[in-house]
């Protein structure tokens, strides 16, 4: 497998991208919130009356969005990386929970 499929949920011409800034839809689908599961997808399109659209992303071009993104991420200041990464380590403890 040379990529990774996913998939966005659309209402009307808008994506779900989660309780981002207490906004659950975006303009963008590149700030949508990406499903690996296609049930959850499923689930969630029918809770809010959408679609769910199937998306690819190919290794190598998540190699260099990864590459592209350390780049930026080392620029930040440090307090910035420090909330940063206290957001993910509660994210990531949340998941187990």
């Amino acid at each position: 497998m040379d990529s990774i499929r996913y998939y966005v949920v659309q209402v009307d011409n808008r994506y779900y991208q989660g309780e981002v800034d207490l906004q659950p839809f975006t303009d963008d689908e590149e700030q949508a919130f990406a499903f690996t599961d296609i049930v959850t997808a499923n689930q969630l399109a029918n809770e809010v009356n959408g679609i769910v659209l199937a998306r690819e992303v190919s290794y190598q071009e998540l190699e260099d969005f990864s590459a592209q993104y350390l780049v930026e991420y080392d620029a930040l200041p440090k307090k910035e990386r420090d909330t940063i990464e206290s957001f993910c380590r509660e994210l990531h403890l949340g998941i187990y929970e």
